[in-house]
């Protein structure tokens, strides 16, 4: 490892072999993957789906393993359709020349600052504080004040930010439809003070935030402003759609018609490289060379993305992520009620969230979290700890594959129970 540059050492174990929710290190160790590996893997390690489908077209007589963007490519225009005819109503153009949920969301911000910017006037996007939307300078600058003391790292800096909905904080004795409605008027205002902003973009579930599931009402809000004041809504779906919350998109669960969605991660459930936005036709708006990756809108990850979303239509597993988010709920409902520092238990899906206070006086626990993790982490269990604020790791998060048996969540869940007994007693 002594070559590697310093923003890319390991912490880890060395992986040597993984199956489903399985892996393996070096010496033969076991652990659970609740992470599904940055987030990527919704079917596991080593799908037969993706597997034979990557193995069948890599064996084909004569096949090019690289064709340019500039030649036609039959795996390209079927995945744009099937993505279309599986998106929200209203999103009826893809690029797919893309390779990473960073290309994504700056490709969306070209698109809504090229529509919505004729007149030279505007060009503002709304994210959300605590937000991490990529790590190429513009995305790095929209994500969330994430970097805001790292200037040197580029961006347009032309981003402003608003606090996401932070249910379980919310001020003593107000209901979350009261909360919700005060950050759409909060929302609204911004909008129509400045007059510059061209959009907004949005996770539903911000995950670096500390899975912060965003009311409905909240959501819904945002795009009746958006519609009422012609800017774009956005809604980055790199963590969320591909099965996690037991849809496609979690835009439908929400019921909402973004104009735009960014896509990643589980498209190609995890291999690479592949991403895409999908949009409104109005915002087809980019010319060729502007936003297009050497290694997007390649055969292997479209058939990969293909394979996916085949499994995940036809195979049935969908209907089985709600019952498996009542069984870690249950799980996790136990604990936070046997351990008083476990403050709440939070998640839609399988995309859920833990998070720790002192409870003498119900303030954020920035210790105990990061104790448990090691503890999980001995006990040979991934977790994850989101943060994009150094030092306030206060949130464990759960995103297991949603292949995960319900033998395998009882097993993972006793481990996790083991850590927070060893760190709590």
């Amino acid at each position: 490892m002594q070559y590697l540059s310093r923003n890319m050492i390991p912490e880890g174990p060395e992986i040597a072999s993984a199956r489903g929710i399985r892996v393996y290190d070096t010496q033969g160790r076991e652990y659970l993957d609740l992470t599904s590996q940055t987030l990527n893997l919704n079917l596991g390690h080593g799908h037969p789906a993706i597997v034979n489908a990557v193995s069948r077209l890599l064996s084909t007589q004569g096949f090019p393993y690289y064709i340019s963007p500039r030649f036609k490519n039959p795996h390209v225009a079927e995945l744009a359709k099937k993505l279309v005819d599986l998106s929200p109503e209203g999103l009826t153009k893809v690029n797919l020349q893309m390779c990473n949920g960073s290309d994504a969301n700056d490709d969306a911000f070209k698109r809504a600052r090229r529509y919505h910017n004729k007149a030279g006037l505007r060009n503002m996007i709304m994210s959300l504080y605590g937000s991490h939307l990529g790590v190429s300078a513009e995305t790095i600058s929209a994500s969330g004040e994430h970097f805001g003391k790292e200037s040197y790292l580029g961006g347009s800096g032309n981003f402003m930010f608003m606090e996401p909905c932070r249910t379980f904080w919310r001020p003593k004795g107000m209901t979350e439809e009261e909360y919700a409605d005060t950050k759409v008027k909060e929302f609204e205002s911004v909008v129509k003070r400045r007059g510059d902003v061209v959009g907004i973009i949005m996770e539903l579930i911000p995950f670096d935030a500390g899975i912060l599931v965003q009311p409905k009402e909240f959501v819904k809000g945002v795009e009746r402003i958006c519609r009422e004041n012609d800017i774009a809504m956005i809604v980055d779906e790199v963590q969320t759609a591909f099965g996690w919350c037991g849809d496609m998109f979690c835009s439908d669960l929400y019921g909402v018609q973004p104009d735009i969605i960014s896509l990643a991660k589980g498209m190609t459930a995890g291999f690479p490289a592949l991403s895409a936005t999908i949009f409104r036709e109005k915002y087809d708006n980019l010319e060729p060379g502007t936003s297009e990756y050497t290694f997007g809108a390649q055969s292997i990850g479209c058939v990969a993305a293909l394979a996916n979303i085949e499994y995940l239509m036809n195979s049935g597993i969908l209907d089985t992520v709600p019952k498996k988010h009542e069984q870690f709920m249950g799980h996790l409902k136990r604990m936070k009620e046997r351990y008083p520092a476990l403050g709440d238990v939070r998640g839609i899906g399988l995309i859920l969230g833990m998070e720790f206070i002192k409870p003498e006086d119900g303030s954020p626990d920035f210790d105990i979290g990061m104790d448990v993790y090691r503890e999980a982490t001995n006990r040979g269990l991934l977790v994850n700890m989101p943060t994009t604020d150094e030092g306030k790791d206060n949130v464990i998060s759960l995103k297991p594959p949603i292949v995960i048996t319900t033998e395998e969540i009882d097993d993972s869940m006793d481990r996790f129970e083991d850590a927070m007994h060893a760190v709590m007693g």
